[in-house]
């Protein structure tokens, strides 16, 4: 059963544009750490972690999607790669098992030298969680393949093809 996580608080809320601005205003001397934080309703310690990232230049983003930019594991090249291989597989009649397709996914990261959490490499295959979310992102479903049945398989021949063909004239002359 997928999850689905409420938030609790408010936390990270602070849009990047509002502690720009106000990062802006205490650097000019304008403002004040604690009266530009109050102004906008921004804890000063966030505004002061917030400019002192700035002057060294890592900011890239606020809240959590810095953190999960951080903890992030393939690059959305890689992801891709993975996710058209699944792909192909699938359009060749070969499609992988969710299982499988953690194997692969800890299979890669490991060939491409990607240090993986840990729960990764005690499983020798990708986290569940990490798996919903890369479908997710590269907007793919992932099920157990249905075998074909011998019969079927062995069935799909030139001969009968052949004799479907000559029937199917048949009726349409009919």
């Amino acid at each position: 059963m997928p999850r689905k996580y409420t938030r609790k608080t408010t936390w990270g809320q602070t849009p990047l544009a509002e502690l720009e601005s106000a990062a802006a205003e205490v650097r000019q001397g304008k403002q004040s750490l604690r009266k530009a934080g109050r102004d906008r309703n921004i804890d000063k310690t966030t505004l002061q972690r917030f400019i002192k990232k700035k002057e060294k230049g890592q900011v890239k983003s606020v809240a959590w999607s810095a953190v999960a930019e951080a903890k992030r594991i393939f690059t959305d090249e890689m992801e891709e790669e993975l996710a058209k291989h699944l792909k192909q597989l699938a359009d060749q009649f070969h499609g992988l098992p969710p299982v499988k397709c953690r194997e692969l996914a800890f299979e890669y990261a490991k060939r491409n030298n990607i240090s993986v959490p840990a729960n990764w490499t005690e499983k020798q295959c990708a986290g569940i969680e990490w798996f919903r979310r890369f479908l997710a992102r590269c907007h793919l479903s992932v099920r157990t393949p249905e075998a074909t049945s011998l019969g079927r398989a062995t069935a799909f021949n030139k001969t009968t093809v052949g004799e479907f063909f000559d029937n199917l004239a048949v009726v349409m002359d009919r």
